[in-house]
Protein backbone atom coordinates (compact mmCIF):
# COMPACT_ATOMS: atom_id res chain seq x y z
CA UNK A 1 0.00 0.00 0.00
CA UNK A 2 1.16 3.41 -0.85
CA UNK A 3 1.58 6.26 1.47
CA UNK A 4 -0.16 9.56 1.19
CA UNK A 5 3.14 11.09 -0.07
CA UNK A 6 3.84 8.09 -2.33
CA UNK A 7 0.41 9.20 -3.77
CA UNK A 8 1.08 12.53 -3.61
CA UNK A 9 4.20 12.14 -5.95
CA UNK A 10 2.40 10.12 -8.27
CA UNK A 11 0.05 13.01 -8.81
CA UNK A 12 2.53 15.63 -9.10
CA UNK A 13 4.14 13.63 -11.60
CA UNK A 14 1.35 13.10 -13.84
CA UNK A 15 0.78 17.07 -13.81
CA UNK A 16 1.85 18.86 -17.25
CA UNK A 17 4.91 20.41 -16.88
CA UNK A 18 3.26 23.95 -17.37
CA UNK A 19 1.14 22.71 -13.66
CA UNK A 20 3.95 20.93 -12.16
CA UNK A 21 5.99 24.76 -12.68
CA UNK A 22 3.18 26.63 -11.27
CA UNK A 23 2.68 23.73 -8.20
CA UNK A 24 6.56 24.51 -7.79
CA UNK A 25 5.88 28.09 -7.79
CA UNK A 26 3.14 28.39 -5.30
CA UNK A 27 5.20 25.51 -2.91
CA UNK A 28 8.36 28.05 -3.22
CA UNK A 29 5.62 31.04 -1.69
CA UNK A 30 4.40 29.14 0.65
CA UNK A 31 8.07 28.17 2.07
CA UNK A 32 9.19 31.54 1.79
CA UNK A 33 5.83 33.17 3.68
CA UNK A 34 6.39 30.59 6.64
CA UNK A 35 9.97 31.28 6.77
CA UNK A 36 8.95 35.05 7.23
CA UNK A 37 6.47 34.13 9.60
CA UNK A 38 8.53 32.31 11.90
CA UNK A 39 11.53 35.64 11.50
CA UNK A 40 8.39 37.62 12.53
CA UNK A 41 7.75 35.31 15.43
CA UNK A 42 11.72 35.24 16.30
CA UNK A 43 11.57 39.35 16.07
CA UNK A 44 8.68 39.49 18.43
CA UNK A 45 10.12 37.40 20.53
CA UNK A 46 13.03 39.28 20.63
CA UNK A 47 11.63 42.10 21.30
CA UNK A 48 9.14 41.40 23.93
CA UNK A 49 12.52 40.16 26.37
CA UNK A 50 13.89 43.67 25.68
CA UNK A 51 10.62 45.36 26.98
CA UNK A 52 10.23 47.07 23.06
CA UNK A 53 7.69 45.29 21.94
CA UNK A 54 5.33 47.98 22.55
CA UNK A 55 7.65 50.68 21.09
CA UNK A 56 5.72 53.18 18.52
CA UNK A 57 6.38 53.63 15.03
CA UNK A 58 7.81 56.96 16.46
CA UNK A 59 10.11 55.85 18.87
CA UNK A 60 11.53 52.99 16.33
CA UNK A 61 11.98 55.72 13.36
CA UNK A 62 14.09 57.76 16.04
CA UNK A 63 16.50 54.78 17.42
CA UNK A 64 16.41 53.58 13.79
CA UNK A 65 18.02 56.96 12.31
CA UNK A 66 19.76 56.87 15.04
CA UNK A 67 21.86 54.00 14.60
CA UNK A 68 22.37 55.11 11.06
CA UNK A 69 23.94 58.28 12.66
CA UNK A 70 26.07 56.50 14.65
CA UNK A 71 27.17 54.05 11.82
CA UNK A 72 27.77 56.57 9.04
CA UNK A 73 30.00 58.72 11.53
CA UNK A 74 31.97 55.39 12.63
CA UNK A 75 32.11 54.36 8.82
CA UNK A 76 32.79 58.21 7.36
CA UNK A 77 34.43 60.09 9.39
CA UNK A 78 35.13 63.45 8.52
Amino acid sequence: MASKIENLALKIAALKEDEQQALWICVADLLFRRGLRGLSEQYRDRLRKEGELDSSFEEIMAQLSQTREEIAARDYPQ
